[in-house]
């Protein structure tokens, strides 16, 4: 029997934090939403006056009709994303460990993305909008992980980085590793 070491994910962590992105992206919309159209309101104000406001006017209805544009597009792409999560199953696992190689879990994917260690530097551990995560770090001149494979929220995670990192140095025979920040070793 092959020995491996799985890393799964903690799906309620995931549906958690889906929802609270979802959220997020609710309110922000909305705000430059209504800020748009306020700017909208003002700037026909300004173009109207005939002191020669009309010169800022115009400028502030050009900023407006962009910043409503990017609020609609977050709409558009935030149902898209949420149609998409809906009909796509999560990986069986986040990672998966053997002597040959390292297998990333990725969303919407038939198959994981098998990386044999020669081109395994190990993961960054890094910091961002107040979460920890684990990103893939590869060896010079390998082609990068695409989509979002080699990405991983540290607390969707079922083991500890500590484990992650023991289980990197075991397979890689010492070649891989968890590292803070900049590149793996």
């Amino acid at each position: 029997m092959d020995e491996s070491f799985v890393v799964g994910l903690k799906h309620d962590e995931i549906l958690r934090r889906r929802t609270r992105t979802r959220r997020l992206q609710v309110i922000s919309s909305g705000f430059n939403f209504v800020l748009s159209l306020v700017g909208l309101g003002l700037a026909l104000v300004l173009l109207l006056r005939s002191d020669g406001g009309w010169v800022v006017g115009g400028l502030l209805f050009a900023a407006m009709l962009l910043l409503l544009g990017s609020a609609l597009v977050v709409i558009v792409q935030r149902a898209k994303l949420q149609r998409w999560a809906a009909g796509t199953d999560l990986p069986p696992y986040a990672l998966r460990m053997t002597r040959a190689a390292l297998e990333l879990g990725v969303e919407g994917a038939s198959a994981p993305v098998v990386l044999p260690w020669p081109a395994v530097r190990g993961f960054r551990r890094k910091r961002k909008l107040g979460q920890s995560l684990l990103q893939i770090a590869v060896q010079p001149g390998v082609t990068s992980v695409s989509g979002r494979a080699g990405l991983y929220s540290v607390a969707a995670l079922d083991q500890p980085v500590e484990a992650i990192d023991q289980a990197l140095h075991y397979f890689s025979n010492g070649t891989a590793a968890v590292s803070r920040g900049g590149h793996g070793r």
